[in-house]
């Protein structure tokens, strides 16, 4: 398995209190800009869950794939009926 690493140095490692369970979310920006972002994935699971709390999420993906069936038709009649 090809496992690509970005080296982050110890003093930031230090600052940003980062170990080897530290979860780190990298972004690829405009510009060649890099934007790596350390989460907690039991408080993102937490806000997530108060976020789509009151949302019906079938109805939100029925929706998602209605709106790209419709994008292909559009685009490539002939691929969808």
């Amino acid at each position: 398995m090809n496992q690509d690493r970005i080296v982050i140095p110890g003093i930031l490692r230090k600052k940003l209190k980062l170990d080897d369970s530290s979860k780190l979310l990298i972004a690829d920006v405009k510009n060649d800009l890099l934007i790596i972002k350390k989460i907690n994935i039991e408080e993102l699971a937490e806000q997530l869950e108060k976020d789509f709390k009151n949302i019906n999420i079938n109805a939100v993906v029925d929706k998602v794939r209605s709106d790209i069936k419709e994008k292909i038709r559009k685009k490539h009649p002939s691929v969808i009926d």
